[in-house]
């Protein structure tokens, strides 16, 4: 693909609902993680979060992508602190950010637990993670082909791989439950009428219709403040790297005097 019809495509896909609503979704994560905290380290791996604290210097973000092609829209964008990296294989230090932020990542890779394990690996204790993938392997579709997706999650199956990858789950909640059913309807049709849909490509969404949808996630983003969403077309999960805690041992006496530094020869 030319690189300007590339930039074009993804200066068109930041403007679509999903990634605005997504966008609001990880930025309230990252304010709540770093509430009362004066100095924090925020990483943004997908470059989805776009975050900017230019009031608060001490809030330091990292935007981390391994495509070229999007961390140099990034830039044109104004966006600075850019790296690029492999998800499973994360040029940085262990223990080293306060927060991680992941939009749309597990699901583009081969093996996602490898990457999760990076993400904890560079997550500092007690640190703070917040990610979203699409949902349900039912939905699969010509849309997760062409944008390279490797699987779709239920609830279940990514709580038991955060739990696998030493993350403790704070809340996994569905998320766009106004498209479940109309993506269920698709999904049937296509299966249906496979060969006269196919051949069809896909229509822009019209502005009117952009803009309600990012009205109906504001509500949803609201709504799951308080409760999870029991189905949608993507989920979202919050976790946390536990902290290690020193634990104090009582030693019995006798096991303490056999403990001591034996006396020198001739003392008793």
């Amino acid at each position: 693909m030319d690189t300007q019809l590339e930039f074009e495509s993804l200066r068109q896909e930041s403007s679509s609902w999903w990634y605005i609503a997504r966008r609001k979704l990880l930025r309230d994560a990252v304010v709540q993680a770093v509430r009362g905290k004066r100095e924090a380290r925020i990483l943004d791996l997908g470059c989805t979060a776009q975050l900017e604290f230019s009031d608060s210097p001490y809030l330091r973000v990292l935007n981390v992508h391994s495509s070229l092609p999007v961390l140099a829209l990034q830039q044109l964008q104004g966006c600075r602190d850019l790296l690029c990296t492999r998800s499973e294989e994360l040029a940085l230090v262990s223990n080293s950010f306060d927060v991680i932020v992941a939009g749309d990542i597990l699901q583009t890779l081969p093996d996602d637990l490898i990457a999760l394990r990076e993400l904890r690996r560079v997550l500092k204790d007690g640190g703070s993670l917040c990610l979203t993938v699409p949902a349900y392997p039912a939905l699969w579709g010509e849309d997760d082909e062409a944008r390279g997706h490797q699987r779709r999650y239920t609830a279940s199956e990514l709580r038991r791989k955060l739990n696998n990858c030493g993350f403790e789950i704070s809340r996994v909640s569905y998320l766009v439950a106004v498209g479940f059913l109309p993506a269920i309807v698709e999904r049937v049709g296509k299966n249906m009428f496979k060969k006269s849909i196919g051949q069809r490509r896909a229509a822009e969404v019209p502005a009117w219709a952009n803009g309600g949808m990012v009205m109906l996630l504001d509500c949803e983003r609201q709504l799951i403040r308080s409760i999870n969403l029991p189905f949608g077309t993507r989920l979202v999960g919050w976790a946390r790297k536990p902290a290690l805690v020193a634990e104090r041992v009582t030693v019995p006496s006798w096991e303490r005097q056999w403990s001591r530094r034996p006396l020198p020869q001739g003392m008793s």
